[in-house]
């Protein structure tokens, strides 16, 4: 009769689990030196070798000439374990045996002792399944149980457990296996089984499996079963993928704004019987890919394509942004949950893609809309203050302040303004627009004053800083600006008042007062 590939090379010894080094060195270890716990938990995602570990442990613990912490599979014990004759180990699925009735059971068999080997051994799988109950039935046995008994509790969810259980546990956590220790297993597999494998294709079936080794092997069975030659096209027809290169094409469609190119991609793939959830989480890692590609110095390390996939998929990252690339991922996952909660996957599918092509034409009307409403601000401010038309008809779009450049006025010319300067109103309000582009302005500006007098704008301020940040003529632009946005008009720029005026001023005041104080009459008081 023929077995299936991962029963067929399930590791014997822990030597030959693969990528496990963290759990089989240290259950060695504890095997040669005796120091073996009564509770032991596995925990770790599906196909990572809890349950091949654990078998491994119960033949080591009970074989009669272990090997260098390893179980000899020769001996009596261990070929009885093999075989299913050796009642003491006891392999228990939690998922249908999950009652406090089993666990009253299990408790009552284990105070027997065993009858061939040293220890028995019970194997809990997925023991997250136990009721509350079970659990509590379980807990005194497992804190305290005879000398003759182990545990061996395994687990894909751990959170599940109570921490009770946990606790009196030793716990031993299983990673996923590397893509290239998997994509190794599968070439060596193929080797002994006399078949061929490309790298590439054998890195692809270890990136469906998501770490787990069971699910690769049963993936290159079904390979196997229709070509002694395994490539990647064929890996890809088998798991029921689409070929990388459309994934590519739809990505060039979404990067060429091309929403029927993208439809027709996605229609041509479904008239081939691909699923569409599937379809979304090729993007999805695609996308992925580009996120890594734009992020990380050497994304190689962490991605698994060939040297080709990785070229083409960095050209399409360098023009794709960033952002989009995270909101494009971001929305292909909510497609994807709505897709398993009974949607039309492909109208969903299709929706999405669209809204991806049409993205960055969003982004334009957005922009265009600002626009729009800086604009009708403006008109507002007009059809209150009709006045205004002729200094308005003159202004420049917000994104390009520059005006032409203004004789600077004489000096009498400034006085003339000055003298017909009236406050400003609406300053503080420009001062709060311009901390919206420039801190440092909004500084040297915060608590100065303004007054206006025909087109000038006339500041006045007791810090010199303000003035020394108007010299630069992006400043000044920038103030220009600010000012358009609030009012609607484009003004000048100029002061109002000069230090030497203020302390002539202050001189004046102080010499007026002292000669009031002395008694002498002065002119105009």
């Amino acid at each position: 009769m023929y077995r299936v590939l991962y029963r067929k090379y399930r590791p014997r010894v822990f030597a030959d689990v693969i990528g496990q080094p963290q759990v089989t060195d240290t259950l060695r270890s504890e095997i040669r030196s005796g120091r073996l716990a009564h509770a032991y938990l596995f925990t770790g995602s599906r196909g990572t070798g809890k349950t091949t570990c654990s078998k491994i442990l119960s033949k080591a613990v009970n074989c009669l000439s272990p090997r260098d912490g390893d179980p000899c599979g020769e001996c009596e014990i261990c070929r009885g374990i093999d075989d299913g004759s050796i009642m003491d180990v006891v392999e228990i699925d939690a998922a249908s045996n999950n009652g406090v009735d089993d666990i009253r059971m299990l408790r009552e068999e284990a105070d027997f002792t065993p009858a061939n080997a040293k220890y028995r051994v019970y194997i809990i799988d997925e023991v997250h399944m136990l009721s509350i109950g079970a659990f509590n039935a379980l807990l005194k046995t497992l804190e305290e149980p005879p000398a003759h008994v182990i545990f061996i509790l395994a687990t894909t969810e751990v959170h599940k457990l109570p921490a009770t259980i946990m606790s009196r546990c030793q716990r031993f956590d299983f990673h996923r296996i590397s893509p290239q220790d998997i994509a190794a297993r599968l070439e060596y597999v193929c080797e002994q089984e006399n078949c061929t494998i490309d790298h590439e294709a054998a890195l692809l079936i270890a990136g469906i499996a998501d770490g787990a080794m069971r699910d690769s092997l049963s993936l290159l069975d079904q390979a196997m079963g229709q070509d002694q030659h395994i490539t990647d096209e064929l890996v890809r027809r088998t798991a029921g993928l689409a070929d990388k290169s459309s994934i590519i094409s739809i990505c060039e469609c979404i990067l060429d704004k091309d929403p029927a190119g993208a439809i027709d991609l996605i229609d041509e793939l479904h008239r081939s019987s691909k699923d569409m959830a599937r379809l979304c989480e090729e993007l999805v890692e695609h996308l992925r890919a580009m996120m890594l590609i734009k992020t990380m110095k050497q994304p190689d390390g962490v991605l698994v394509m060939s040297e080709d996939e990785l070229r083409r998929t960095s050209g399409q990252a360098s023009r794709m942004e960033l952002s989009f690339i995270i909101s494009s991922i971001d929305k292909l996952q909510g497609a994807y949950d709505r897709m398993l909660h009974g949607v039309n996957r492909r109208i969903e599918m299709e929706m999405t893609v669209v809204h991806l092509c049409s993205e960055g034409k969003s982004s334009d009307i957005q922009a265009l809309t600002q626009k729009v409403e800086m604009l009708e601000g403006v008109l507002s401010r007009l059809v209150s203050d009709p006045s205004s038309l002729t200094a308005a008809s003159s202004m420049k779009p917000a994104s390009n302040p520059t005006l032409p450049k203004q004789k600077k006025p004489s000096t009498e010319e400034m006085d003339k303004l000055r003298e017909n300067a009236v406050p400003m109103e609406q300053w503080p309000e420009i001062i709060e627009e311009i901390a919206k582009s420039s801190k440092a302005l909004y500084t040297g500006f915060e608590g100065s004053r303004a007054y206006i007098s025909g087109k000038f704008v006339l500041v006045d301020s007791d810090k010199d800083i303000c003035f020394e940040l108007l010299r630069k003529q992006q400043n000044r632009e920038k103030m220009k600006a600010a000012i358009m946005k609030v009012t609607g008009r484009s003004y000048s720029l100029g002061r109002y008042s000069y230090p030497d005026e203020k302390k002539t001023d202050d001189a004046l005041s102080q010499l007026a007062n002292d000669l009031k104080a002395a008694g002498i009459p002065v002119s105009g008081q």
